[in-house]
């Protein structure tokens, strides 16, 4: 069975992915910023992880002074720009951890990308951003 190829068109900017580490296995939001090097918009159109059961993509939507958060179907990382993946706005949701989950522990992420490559990272796990 064949590989799926490594995406060489996005690559996530220094020191952006993380994941917000809960306690007690709880839903943790994961951060990060993609950028493109492809002269074309690249959507991204799944994600997996070995360490959790469920991952997803969710935006915040503010409407007057309630919010709430919805399941996006895809994000778009637009041709030699970047997309921001940041608290407030779209995010990464993991759910069901299928292992201890620590700070310190990376998340591994696959990003399937619609070029039929996919994006491989691990997304360190704090318990702040400011903890690299």
């Amino acid at each position: 069975m064949a590989k799926t190829p490594v995406s060489t068109d996005i690559t996530s900017a220094k020191n952006s992915a993380w994941v917000r580490w809960l306690p007690n296995a709880l839903p943790a939001a994961g951060y990060i910023t993609l950028r493109s090097s492809a002269d074309r918009d690249i959507k991204i159109t799944k994600l997996k992880s070995p360490d959790y059961q469920r991952i997803t993509i969710y935006r915040t939507v503010v409407d007057g002074e309630t919010s709430k958060m919805v399941e996006v179907d895809d994000v778009t990382v637009p041709g030699k720009g970047e997309f921001a993946l940041v608290p407030g706005s779209y995010h990464i949701m993991f759910e069901k951890p299928t292992h201890l989950i620590t700070p310190g522990d990376n998340a591994r992420v696959i990003f399937f990308l619609d070029n039929g490559t996919v994006l491989k990272v691990r997304m360190p796990v704090r318990t702040s951003p400011e903890l690299y």
